[in-house]
């Protein structure tokens, strides 16, 4: 089940972030709550910016 919801949110976020891995950098760096249903994200701008691009890249490429 928990791998369904992990390959789940990866889909969603590659759909919402196609060919935009700065969007999720942003989105990251300075969250905003988007569901009422879950906590609101904490900021990941500790990361460096590298850092940050890196994750979104591989978030991007991540198959299931």
């Amino acid at each position: 089940m928990a791998q369904l919801l992990l390959d789940l949110f990866t889909q969603i976020i590659q759909a919402l972030y196609m060919d935009n891995p700065q969007g999720i950098v942003d989105y990251i760096t300075n969250p905003v709550k988007k569901r009422d249903d879950y906590p609101e994200m904490p900021p990941q701008n500790y990361l460096s910016e590298e850092v940050r691009m890196a994750a979104a890249q591989f978030m991007l490429e991540v198959t299931n």
